[in-house]
């Protein structure tokens, strides 16, 4: 087995840190503080895998100590969970910005704390990987700026965005525009199917997820402090640094930003659209295939319903006690019915190849 998840865990509430430490225990390995002070000075020996920060600790609180934490080049990449007394905008903004991943709101039940690990076990997973990708964006965006202006980075990411055919593609190359610009932000996207952010820390983080879905609701582009916020109906994407040291630059990124955001809207109406068309394509096609299955079994029940008549037919004339001319009138009767029976069934032959035509061409365009 492996090392067990550790987990420092920050709060002058000796009761609180008692019930984290029960709820997490045995599965994790945890160790509680009483300040920020003693866990800082804890971290001089050990590093843990996860940290759960009280807000309003005595002396240091939760918020400067994350910021410490994210300072430090050898702590930065450890998730951090706040847990608060207060469930406001300004309370998780204040957490976002200080670097935080999550949020817990106090009191907490067993189960939302041990989701909250699993959230933050998942982030530990994907760290790795996610800061290899980060790190060879950054090389390749250095590139680009060296290479070409502000509006050829953005010109670029226009002729990219007709092919992508996903919310996932979409996201992702809006957070590798910011990149390129050397920004450092979230992206959301929105379909029908799902609402989906992503930033260079991971995909649809509790905390910056909140933060998105307050500020999409503040206007089309508005900006606050370092930040620009561009909304539209399927996109919201937000910057946390702005270059406010060079306004005339910061204009042109403005500018190019909402171009870009304002395309992948665009782009993913049309994406909702194709696959609107796509589902209904599909409801003709197997509501096509549902009737010529249909008539298929029509037809061979009315075949078999000709050969009983004229099996009943021939039976009866035993007991009618007719006379070989009635017999021959009423063969022929029967007779003259089964061709024109016959005669509409092939027309219905023709039905059926018309149907199955139209399943194939419907087929062909789903592709």
């Amino acid at each position: 087995m492996g090392d067990p998840f550790k987990i420092f865990a920050v709060d002058d509430d000796p009761i609180v840190l008692e019930v984290i430490r029960d709820i997490a225990e045995p599965d994790c390995a945890v160790e509680t503080f009483g300040s920020a002070e003693a866990c800082l000075a804890r971290l001089d020996e050990k590093k843990p895998d996860m940290f759960l920060l009280d807000v309003g600790l005595p002396g240091m609180d939760g918020y400067a100590l994350c910021r410490r934490i994210k300072g430090d080049s050898g702590l930065c990449q450890i998730p951090v969970t706040f847990v608060s007394g207060h469930d406001t905008i300004d309370a998780r903004l204040t957490g976002y910005d200080a670097g935080g991943e999550d949020f817990i709101v106090k009191p907490f039940e067993p189960e939302e704390v041990l989701h909250k690990i699993k959230v933050a076990q998942h982030i530990l997973q994907n760290q790795r990987t996610l800061q290899e990708q980060a790190e060879a964006s950054d090389y390749l965006s250095s590139l680009a700026l060296a290479s070409m202006d502000e509006g050829g980075i953005v010109l670029q990411f226009m002729s990219k965005l007709i092919g992508w055919s996903s919310d996932q593609e979409i996201a992702e190359g809006l957070l590798e525009l910011l990149q390129r610009y050397r920004l450092d932000g979230v992206v959301q996207t929105r379909t029908a199917q799902r609402s989906l952010t992503l930033s260079k820390t991971g995909t649809n983080l509790p905390l910056e997820t909140s933060v998105i879905d307050h500020v999409r609701e503040m206007g089309r582009i508005f900006e606050f402090r370092a930040r620009s916020v561009h909304n539209f109906d399927h996109v919201t994407l937000m910057v946390n640094n702005m270059p406010l040291d060079d306004q005339e630059f910061c204009g042109r990124i403005r500018d190019n930003l909402s171009v870009a955001a304002q395309g992948a809207d665009s782009r993913l109406q049309a994406i909702e659209t194709e696959q609107g068309v796509l589902t209904v394509l599909q409801s003709v096609r197997e509501a096509i295939g549902t009737l010529r299955e249909a008539h298929i079994r029509d037809r061979a029940a009315s075949s078999e319903l000709m050969l009983e008549l004229d099996r009943d037919l021939a039976n009866s004339f035993i007991y009618l006690g007719m006379s070989d001319k009635q017999e021959r009138q009423m063969e022929n009767l029967v007779g003259t019915f089964s061709k024109r029976l016959v005669h509409l069934l092939d027309r219905g032959d023709e039905v059926e190849q018309t149907m199955q035509a139209l399943v194939d061409q419907l087929g062909q365009l789903q592709r």
